[in-house]
């Protein structure tokens, strides 16, 4: 959001314009202080983006009225036959959950769960290759702000920042080798600063990480 314009503009003007809802939630975040953004006594991390407890493991219900819609649409209803024996009871159970319940070991993908944030993120992510790609992204454009005869071309920052190690000099290169580095170099370059243009642009829509177009 800090290197979105406009939602800098929307900060400059004290939460007018566009995205004046987005900045009644997110406020000003031209600050470097982070820890004081997300916690502070507005407490934005968990107001925005945390998932809302839900107070339900297992329930019996003994009415309609005891039905809380707090627990959201990913609860399994289930009505037993007290009359039929405990042990078929429990065969049909488990093969109810096998059929209903996807216990699949890992990290789940989040296009899959049902968030209950305010602003939940839009996919997983590793906050290392976030990082990364936000690095890549800046010295790009710092190297774009400079007079043209100064600029690097991309291949050279890719090399500086040690994206690809298999793409870097050495001494046995030949021409060909030196060629293929340095295109290797731009495509890893270029597209991690697409790539970051694109979340940038998505955080006005309130979207993170979104790389969609």
């Amino acid at each position: 959001m800090k290197r979105n314009d406009e939602y800098l503009k929307c900060c400059e003007n004290n939460g007018k314009g566009s995205l004046a809802n987005l900045y009644n939630d997110f406020g000003d975040v031209r600050s470097d202080d982070f820890r004081a953004w997300w916690g502070g006594s507005l407490k934005r991390g968990s107001t925005l983006f945390a998932e809302q407890r839900l107070d339900l493991s297992v329930k019996k219900i003994d009415a309609v009225t005891d039905w809380d819609s707090s627990w959201g649409s990913n609860v399994l209803v289930v009505a037993m036959n007290k009359d039929i024996g405990r042990r078929k009871l429990q065969s049909f159970i488990a093969k109810l959950l096998e059929k209903e319940h996807e216990g699949k070991r890992g990290r789940k993908a989040l296009g899959k769960v049902k968030s209950t944030a305010k602003y939940p993120l839009h996919r997983n992510f590793s906050v290392y290759n976030l990082k990364r790609m936000l690095m890549v992204y800046d010295t790009v454009i710092s190297n774009e702000a400079l007079p043209e005869s100064e600029q690097k071309p991309l291949w050279k920052i890719g090399e500086e920042l040690k994206l690809v190690p298999s793409a870097l000099p050495q001494r046995s290169d030949n021409a060909y080798d030196t060629r293929r580095n340095h295109n290797t170099l731009t495509m890893t370059v270029s597209r991690y600063v697409s790539t970051a243009k694109r979340i940038i642009a998505n955080t006005s829509l309130g979207e993170f990480p979104n790389s969609n177009k």
